[in-house]
């Protein structure tokens, strides 16, 4: 099916096209455009088709319907509001409350009882990683959801493309060389679980992009605040 090798393309793209960009001729093309003045602005442009043109392709061409991207049941009808009804809005919000507050308290937990590194927080950049995120793990989820005709499965075949994505990534390493690092990890990986589940439950994006913002910005504050106390002791009384 179309939506299969379109998937399969993405992740092709993701691991070995990735690890071939950042190796093309002993890694000069990445120096290249990390000095070049437009070079963020390419990457930027890059990781936008990426993350969210491939699956505005799969939605427009029919490839993958609104429900199995999470848009919805109808987009078109008045009587739902960005495709969902009022009251699944509702409940899905109930749900990605109670989804988000859990995740942040055990990211709380996990900071109070793991090791301090430096206070740190996500700031603004959560917004752009919580959209691109989301339309790209729900495109991963979408191929297997169809083929299966089980969403769960959906969710666990996207999940380990997922992982695979960021085992093969040549700067996967780095992610683990210091606390702060290892703390963005967790905090990605709790977005992931946690998408996982509002998937299952509600089927809406929208949701579960907020959710994902909630989680970075709080949760990066959680894991950091320790850093910050840590760092507070240190200093001199006045």
């Amino acid at each position: 099916m179309f939506i299969s090798l379109i998937t399969l393309l993405t992740l092709l793209i993701g691991t070995a096209g990735v690890y071939w960009v950042f190796h093309a001729e002993g890694g000069r093309w990445i120096s290249v455009i990390d000095k070049s003045p437009y070079g963020a602005v390419g990457r930027e442009i890059a990781l936008f088709l990426f993350m969210v043109g491939i699956p505005f392709v799969a939605l427009i061409t029919g490839a993958a319907g609104v429900n199995l991207l999470a848009l919805g049941a109808d987009l078109a009808s008045p009587d739902h509001i960005a495709g969902f009804t009022f009251a699944n809005w509702v409940r899905g919000f109930g749900i990605a409350a109670v989804t988000a507050s859990g995740v942040v308290v055990l990211l709380w937990v996990i900071g109070k009882s793991g090791p301090h590194g430096l206070p740190w927080s996500i700031g603004i950049q959560a917004v752009r990683d919580a959209f691109y995120s989301e339309a790209h793990w729900v495109f991963y989820r979408a191929a297997p959801a169809l083929l299966l005709n089980d969403p769960y499965w959906g969710v666990v075949v996207g999940t380990a493309a997922v992982a695979l994505e960021w085992l093969a990534h040549p700067q996967a390493g780095a992610w683990l060389q210091s606390i702060e690092a290892r703390q963005r990890l967790v905090l990605r990986l709790a977005c992931l679980l946690s998408s996982g589940l509002l998937y299952l439950a509600t089927r809406n994006l929208w949701l579960m992009i907020l959710a994902n913002l909630t989680i970075q910005i709080v949760g990066s504050r959680a894991l950091g605040s320790n850093g910050a106390a840590e760092s507070a002791e240190r200093l001199p009384a006045p």
